[in-house]
């Protein structure tokens, strides 16, 4: 519990040293930045660290960093009259409202980790280690703890982020891999319901919002219960493998929350989140904001923020880029009128995306610089997914879409009488013969495509352009999947596989957001007709109780396991290996941050590499696998796996010591592992001085 407290209490802190920022970046409908101000003091301070950690070593460059924003923020608060103003009459109420959304939702997935804290399991292992690498480097690029000698060829900014916040944490970083957890989801929560509020002006619609993107499910738990009869034995890996059952990935944020692995595209979502909102902040456009504290900014600081914002965003996980750039042309160019479309601000407007879109590159070069990414391409291939399984990952949050959509198209209609119900019928029909012959979502989404553009430039919708484009961005991510996947490793069964999980992910934050201000516009717009308005109504509120189910299902379910509930991942090392992790806590009291250490190396997805995982010090190889992947297949990590068999298997230690030397080895590690595979080399160790050992676990030092 002290380590939850302290940690609400340290994000806290780092939201209020953003506040001067924010305040002037921001509008007042978006509370200005301060929902967002936690996510974005540890993107701009980590940035920061970044570059200098290149010329600094990385606790000079990471203390005087926050040293330097400390000041600043400080600075901001005495100098900022503006500032002063708005936190002592109308900014108090709208913190302690955000800060109670952020702190329900921080709880609620605090709550949810320590029913399941184990750092095991699927590839937690792969960021742990990255993220005790990154805790453990004094420089930039950082280590790779799985590839001794290689820095890491993966994106580490997002896990860096995290990892200089555990630095300045006091609790252990098995303890603060939960709370990382656990505040992305938070979060996703809390900004969500931000920018909901900032759009409808409702609190109740926000709360819907913040429910809608982090904490319900997909319809396939409610179809889960109604197959069972009961709300017990939800398959919690099922929902997130609906479309093409286990050929795609259709993983939804309270999924990746409770299951638990750090990867860059969960910790980049309250990013993600920050910029849609940043996009949709009246200060974008330039349209007057009503802000009584003073003027709003120039167009150009909300086009540098949301330029740093996409950046960030494609630094951490290059997935973001499409879809980034999608959004970013749809909402940061909806004041300039559709017609004529080579108008001048037109022009001026693309060049200014283009330049926005280099930036996105040139400020994060020094990452791209020391990176090599793994060949791909994008490639063509008209998909044929279920209309049923596309349904259950994203009925719910397109159904407000598709009636406000479906009102609107019904009131511009042309035609009248009984011509406007012969075109609605027509389309009506034309659907169904789409989902008779197979492919009815691409159709679907088209349509609803279609219509949100027709709306969003339709004559006295202005004030709801916003709104519509933000529903297209996720029509036309969401269509992408059907037309378009980025040709991979994964062969040709899982051709898709990587461009759904990604895509769909970023359409269901974005839906996230739409749908609730869809249902506003419904429920509170003089046009709708009551009986519509009713039937909606009931509508909704049967699909977000269907979509409550997968949540209360497994949250049931852990409960009935009866564990002790705590936040420390490593409890189960204790537990069921703890040998190994006495020696695990050996080497982080005593080993130097550089040294290299010798492991089995296995299979991916297991419990190898647990040292190199959860010290962060270097191997020779860990998942190769994984490395392989990273590298592009490199023939050295087949050669390192082949050498540390070979270090283990050998019959004397002089037929090793080369390789010991050649890959600069400090410790060899001897345990449950090392005996399963190599049993019957391992005794020649005992020639090297033993610096620990329990039970038949033994750590020998190479001298």
């Amino acid at each position: 519990m002290a380590a939850l407290l302290s940690w609400w209490v340290l994000m806290e802190v780092l939201g209020l040293l953003a506040l001067p920022l924010t305040f002037r970046l921001f509008g007042p409908a978006m509370s200005h930045g301060y929902p967002f101000a936690k996510i974005l003091f540890l993107l701009a301070w980590t940035y920061l660290a970044w570059l200098a950690g290149f010329v600094l070593p990385m606790s000079t460059a990471l203390y005087g960093s926050l040293a330097l924003f400390a000041a600043a923020a400080v600075a901001g608060y005495a100098l900022d009259r503006d500032l002063r103003a708005w936190i002592a009459g109308p900014g108090w109420s709208a913190i302690c409202r955000h800060d109670a959304m952020w702190t329900f939702g921080f709880a609620f997935f605090a709550f949810q980790r320590s029913m399941v804290p184990e750092i095991s399991g699927a590839e937690k292992f792969m960021d742990f280690a990255f993220l005790n690498a990154l805790l453990n480097a004094d420089a930039m690029p950082p280590p790779d703890p799985w590839m001794s000698g290689g820095t890491i060829n993966y994106y580490y900014f997002g896990y860096l982020m995290f990892a200089n916040v555990a630095r300045i944490f006091p609790e252990p970083i098995y303890i603060t891999y939960n709370l990382c957890v656990a505040t992305i989801g938070g979060l996703a929560f809390s900004q969500t319901a931000a920018v909901v509020f900032g759009l409808t002006r409702s609190w109740g619609f926000a709360a819907i919002g913040g429910a809608m993107s982090a904490i319900l499910g997909n319809l396939d738990g409610a179809q889960q219960v109604l197959q069972k009869g009961t709300w017990r034995g939800m398959d919690v890996w099922r929902s997130s493998r609906v479309v093409g059952r286990g050929d795609t990935i259709n993983e939804f944020p309270f999924f990746s929350t409770i299951h638990g692995d750090l990867h860059p595209h969960f910790i980049v979502l309250p990013i993600g989140i920050a910029f849609l909102a940043a996009l949709l902040d009246g200060r974008m456009t330039g349209a007057p904001a009503g802000d009584p504290t003073g003027s709003a900014p120039p167009r150009l600081a909300s086009l540098a923020l949301v330029t740093f914002l996409l950046a960030a965003m494609v630094g951490i996980s290059t997935w973001e880029l499409p879809v980034g750039a999608v959004a970013l042309t749809l909402l940061a160019g909806r004041g300039i009128p559709l017609l004529p479309l080579l108008r001048r601000e037109r022009l001026v407007f693309a060049a200014q995306v283009a330049v926005a879109l280099v930036l996105s590159y040139v400020l994060f070069l020094p990452f791209y610089t020391n990176f090599s990414a793994p060949p791909s391409a994008p490639a063509i291939k008209i998909a044929t997914s279920s209309y049923g399984q596309f349904l259950l990952v994203f009925g719910h949050l397109l159904f407000p879409a598709a009636v406000l959509l479906g009102l609107g198209i019904w009131r511009l209609n042309p035609f009248s009488g009984e011509s406007r119900h012969l075109v609605a019928a027509a389309a009506v029909l034309g659907l169904v013969f789409a989902v008779m012959a197979g492919n009815a979502v691409l159709p679907t989404l088209v349509l609803l495509l279609i219509g949100a553009l027709v709306l969003a430039y339709s004559e006295g919708a202005r004030a709801d352009r916003a709104g519509y484009l933000l529903l297209s961005a996720a029509f036309i991510a969401l269509i992408a999947c059907e037309v378009v996947y980025l040709r991979d490793s994964y062969g040709e069964k899982l051709y898709r596989m990587n461009t759904v999980f990604k895509f769909y992910f970023q359409a269901w934050t974005i839906l996230a957001i739409a749908a609730p201000w869809c249902a506003y516009k419904i429920l509170t717009g003089a046009a709708t007709p009551p009986a519509v308005r009713g039937i909606f109504t009931a509508a909704f509120a049967i699909l977000l109780a269907a979509t409550a189910c997968y949540p209360i299902g497994v949250t049931t379910d852990r409960l009935a396991w009866g564990r002790v509930r705590t936040l420390d991942g490593n409890e189960y090392l204790r537990r069921d290996h703890a040998e190994d992790h006495a020696a695990i806590e050996w080497l982080r009291a005593n080993a130097d941050p550089k040294a290299v250490i010798v492991e089995a190396s296995g299979n991916p997805y297991s419990h190898y590499a647990r040292f190199s995982s959860n010290t962060g010090l270097p191997t020779i190889m860990g998942w190769a696998n994984h490395e392989g992947l990273w590298r592009a297949h490199n023939q050295e990590v087949g050669k390192r796996q082949a050498d540390v068999r070979r270090i283990y298997d050998a019959p004397d230690l002089a037929a090793v010591r080369p390789l010991l030397e050649q890959y600069g080895v400090r410790y060899v590690i001897v345990g449950e592992l090392e005996y399963k595979d190599h049993a019957a080399g391992v005794g020649k160790f005992a020639a090297l001085p033993r610096v620990f050992e329990r039970g038949r676990t033994a750590i020998y030092e190479v001298q």
